[in-house]
């Protein structure tokens, strides 16, 4: 009997996607073998550390501690080059915060493995800082991979690999299902990490962050309309969704980001079961 194909695939969001945790754990805990992942920005992290081996469990207990604010120190001459100072830029190399330590951690996490010596395939969706083209990183260095996915600008710069210069994928897949669909799995399961809108946001850094989501979730939802068309199989869409904007660098509120993930897998844990015991019975 062929186990049905299953693909995951996770959005973009930040640190929020560490909320997919209590969902892994779940997947392995009923013997559901992914046979591809597809990440996108913080997705892509989570990806990247559970296809090189890193268990749920092991995220928790020793990849969540080392996530501290200091990876995202301010690069001052960006800052300054608002202001038009000279000698200052901020153009697709330098970028808001400086980005040696996040990608030295990145490089602790993932050594020099490389995206097509896994153990299982995996998709990380960036986007080509010149031509907005999206893009499946699918082979090469996992660690590069993973901070191309999740460089979002202004705050990181891209990462030139090959001739193109990439940054966060959530500009063209903020969820990217179509990676999935390429694949043809018999079951997607699709993870949208989502904030609350402000009614009245206010202030520059606030709208621009409004406006952002908005975007997102635009894109989001028409390419998963696409999906809904295209896919043969089930597709599985699973919300989780959060009352306050959470930054990259609130890591005290991983109790909380983690608790999302155990409310959002209640309501589609039966879900999934019976959509992954249907296939096997077709399979047989």
């Amino acid at each position: 009997m062929a186990e049905p194909k299953v693909a995951l695939v996770l959005g973009g969001g930040g640190i929020k996607p560490y909320s997919a945790v209590p969902l892994l754990k779940f997947l392995e805990s009923n013997n559901i073998k992914l046979n591809l992942i597809a990440g996108c920005s913080g997705g892509s992290i989570m990806t990247a550390l559970f296809a090189s081996g890193y268990s749920p469990d092991d995220i928790v207990r020793t990849v969540v501690p080392g996530l501290k604010k200091d990876l995202f120190k301010p690069n001052l001459k960006a800052f300054a080059s608002i202001a038009r100072l000279p000698y200052c830029k901020m153009d697709k190399e330098s970028a808001l915060i400086k980005p040696d330590a996040l990608r030295k951690k990145f490089r602790e996490y993932f050594g020099n493995m490389r995206i097509e010596d896994l153990g299982m395939k995996i998709v990380l969706q960036a986007t080509d800082f010149q031509t907005g083209e999206g893009v499946g990183i699918e082979t090469g260095d996992l660690a590069d991979g993973v901070y191309a996915s999740s460089a979002i600008y202004p705050m990181l710069p891209a990462i030139r690999i090959g001739e193109r210069w990439l940054f966060d994928g959530v500009f063209s897949a903020p969820v990217p299902v179509l990676q999935a669909v390429r694949h043809r799995p018999d079951i997607i399961i699709a993870v949208d990490f989502l904030e609350k809108l402000s009614p009245d946001p206010r202030g520059y850094l606030e709208t621009s962050i409004h406006t952002g989501k908005i975007y997102a979730r635009t894109i989001a939802a028409a390419q998963t309309c696409l999906t809904l068309n295209l896919q043969d199989g089930e597709v599985i869409y699973i919300k989780m969704v959060f009352d306050k904007y959470i930054s990259i660098w609130d890591i005290d509120k991983m109790p909380a980001i983690l608790k999302a993930g155990e409310i959002a897998l209640e309501k589609v844990k039966d879900e999934i079961l019976s959509a992954y015991q249907h296939h096997q019975q077709i399979n047989k």
